[in-house]
């Protein structure tokens, strides 16, 4: 009964007779489902849900969270089921239980994949009821401290995974406490020989600057006792293995550097007193320019209040402060779990809730569970910038967020339709990667589409997702189109159309070809997944038709909406001769008559019949050679020459160059075969344009 006692005693503090009656039973009938059962170390198995009980019951949660604890392995690994303790402790409890329990009955190719579907089960069950993520965290938490008995590759990879998803999350929630013992221990597991050596070069280097460290502290103390006529609670702040650690290695600073700043905390009574504090603070020490910040008036987004300045000390050490009140304090080390304290809706708690929302509403848009979890680890960015909006909202990002990953932010239908943005009242291009307090507004059009080139400056997981989720459906799009017309062109060479088609014998050919309705039957043909001519062929058979005059000659007439067909090997423009070839995939892709790979793409693929439409207004792309004289200025002269004759230059290589003679290749945009004619004589007016060619 010793480890009851222990947890009894947490939870004597805060829960009712009843309440710590109920845990009581809870651990009878935990101890009794395990009883059976011993960790990796020869421990009994039942250590491990009391000691993670007792961790929850430290941060003061209610009775329901405290019996999940001591009973959440109990239907993974006893005979327990979630209706038995549905039945005995409450549906709540039951649900908390069945939230953090691992999926064991699952097909899945590997073990990376059941360990993602096990994660995607509890992020749906902690959107539901946050506690949920509270119970991982804390048995997450214990298993760290028990690494121990396991195999070296065992340990590493538990630490690495604590370091990619659980501590994140913990910052995420605001819980500073959790998330720096998740990182010591894990620094510990997967680099012990650099954790032993760090720590005892720490320990060495904390004898030398403790009477300094002292010296400021009283200082400190005695001045805002004096200065504020009451004594207010200053403390040194520890500083941790693995964030020294992460400064030596990402920042490239010594470890003399991060040991000569000295840190200290200041708890106030009030917010006011904040403020007075922080003025006493200036008035002792001489502030350094650019390192203040005011948490208090724009918090964190998991809810971190703090007034943090930086000043100069004695011989010149830089001293960094923290100012907050105790409940700031509290909600810095526990974040959400602090909700229970304060029994009130806390910031933390409320943003924590967002963020688990964007998650549920992440995973709908991810079909596979692995790519979930990499999208999650995304999002768990430890370093964040604020902006605003137009409005004055704080939105807080990843660090090198672009305003396309602001747009994404606020709506996925704003960043679908953005097309430029104003940060700071100033138009910049969508890519510009934001800072601390920009004002950020964006400019839509409901006309525009987002832009495959995005996807390589994104950096959010909800805007990466949205953007191949708008592209694949504007895709899926663009091949029912082309499918549409390439059944139309082939129904009209056996001479038919779809009014000579009954709805019945329509439906009919639906239901042979298993498609579920005519839009995906467009969408395989612009696919080149299914053949039109085999649909043709079917209701001919039917109908028995025969010519009734159509002309067997109609080709499909290529415009502006097909320019994402268009071949890269030989850059067809209008009014070149051209000819449509079915790649599964794909779907239609128009190459020049001319083009070298059409002779190996005819004796393997679909060919359709195709011609320029009379109304083309686009401007196409199309690609030039040019040989030249190698002289100074000959490039800029090339692509003034292209300018002035309004052809847009997409590209610009240097193949071959030499100390008389160079080769060039351009990639430039024309409305049609003339206007390319008279780009290509203005270059050749040119003396140094040798030889110009169209590749």
């Amino acid at each position: 009964m010793f480890l009851f006692y222990k947890l009894n005693k947490i939870i004597h503090s805060y829960l009712n007779d009843e309440q710590r009656a109920l845990v009581a039973d809870a651990f009878l009938f935990g101890a009794d489902a395990h009883e059976l059962q011993v960790r990796s170390s020869g421990e009994p198995y039942f250590t491990h849900p009391v000691a993670v009980a007792c961790v929850l019951a430290g941060m003061r949660l209610d009775c329901e969270t405290v019996i999940a604890a001591l009973l959440h392995d109990t239907i993974e690994d006893t005979d327990v089921s979630s209706e038995i303790i549905a039945k005995r402790y409450g549906e709540k409890t039951a649900q908390l239980v069945e939230g953090v329990t691992k999926l064991s009955k699952i097909e899945t190719h590997s073990k990376a994949e059941l360990q993602a579907e096990n994660f995607r089960k509890m992020v749906l069950a902690m959107v539901q009821d946050i506690r949920v993520i509270l119970i991982k965290l804390a048995d997450r938490l214990h298993n760290m401290t028990t690494l121990a008995p396991l195999r070296p590759d065992k340990r590493r990879r538990i630490a690495l995974e604590t370091l990619e998803i659980y501590a994140p999350i913990a910052h995420r929630l605001g819980m500073h406490h959790i998330k720096n013992s998740f990182e010591e221990l894990a620094f510990e597991a997967m680099y012990p020989y650099r954790y032993k050596t760090l720590k005892t070069k720490v320990l060495h280097a904390q004898k030398h600057r403790d009477r300094l460290f002292r010296k400021i502290m009283e200082r400190l103390q005695h001045h805002l006792a004096e200065l504020l006529e009451s004594e207010q609670l200053v403390s040194g702040r520890k500083k941790r293995l693995y964030s020294i650690y992460r400064k030596m290695r990402d920042k490239e600073m010594s470890f003399s550097e991060i040991m000569d700043i000295y840190a200290y905390k200041v708890i106030a009574s009030t917010r006011r007193e904040c403020y007075m504090i922080l003025g006493a603070i200036h008035e002792i020490f001489r502030p350094i320019p650019g390192r203040f910040k005011d948490y208090i008036a724009t918090p964190k987004a998991n809810g971190y209040q703090s007034l943090h300045t930086t000043v100069f000390g004695p011989y010149g050490v830089p001293i960094e402060v923290q100012i907050k009140t105790k409940m700031m304090d509290d909600t810095a080390e526990k974040g959400v779990a602090a909700h229970w304290i304060y029994k009130a809706k806390s910031l933390s708690h409320d943003n924590a809730q967002k963020w688990l929302e964007k998650l549920s509403d992440l995973q709908q848009h991810v079909t596979k569970s692995t790519d979930f979890v990499e999208s999650v680890k995304l999002d768990l960015f430890p370093d964040e910038v604020y902006v605003f909006t137009p409005n004055g909202e704080i939105i807080e990002l990843p660090k090198s967020a672009t305003c396309v990953d602001f747009a994404y932010h606020i709506h996925t239908d704003i960043g679908n339709h953005c097309i430029a943005a104003k940060v700071n009242r100033r138009i910049t291009p969508l890519s510009y990667v934001l800072t601390h307090g920009d004002t950020v507004e964006i400019i839509t059009s409901p006309n525009a589409h987002p832009n495959p080139a995005w996807l390589e400056f994104i950096k959010t997981a909800r805007a990466k997702h949205a953007i191949k989720h708008a592209l694949k459906r504007h895709e899926h799009e663009e091949f029912v189109h082309i499918g549409q017309q390439i059944l139309t062109q082939a129904l009209l060479k056996n001479h038919m159309d779809f009014s000579t088609i009954s709805a019945e014998l329509l439906q009919e050919a639906l239901v042979e070809f298993n498609f579920p309705g005519i839009a995906e039957l467009h969408a395989a043909i612009g696919q080149a997944h299914f053949s039109a001519n085999t649909f043709v062929r079917f209701v001919e058979q039917k109908q028995q038709l025969e010519s009734d005059g159509y002309d067997s000659q109609r080709k499909l007439l290529i415009d502006d909406s097909y320019l994402r067909q268009l071949a890269g090997c030989c850059t067809p423009i209008p009014d070149d001769p051209i000819i449509g070839v079915l790649i599964s995939d794909k779907g239609l892709m128009i190459h020049r008559l001319k083009c070298n790979e059409l002779l190996k793409l005819k004796k393997t693929h679909e060919i359709i019949e195709t011609q320029w439409a009379k109304d083309c207004t686009g401007y196409y792309p199309v690609k030039l050679r040019v040989s030249l004289q190698n002289v100074q200025g000959a490039i800029a002269k090339v692509t003034a020459n292209i300018s002035r004759h309004d052809a847009q230059i997409l590209s610009f290589n240097i193949l071959e160059s030499d100390a008389q003679y160079g080769i060039v290749q351009t990639m430039i945009e024309v409305k049609d075969r003339v206007h390319l004619a008279r780009v290509i004589r203005g270059l050749k007016h040119l003396k140094i344009c040798l030889k110009i060619e169209r590749v």
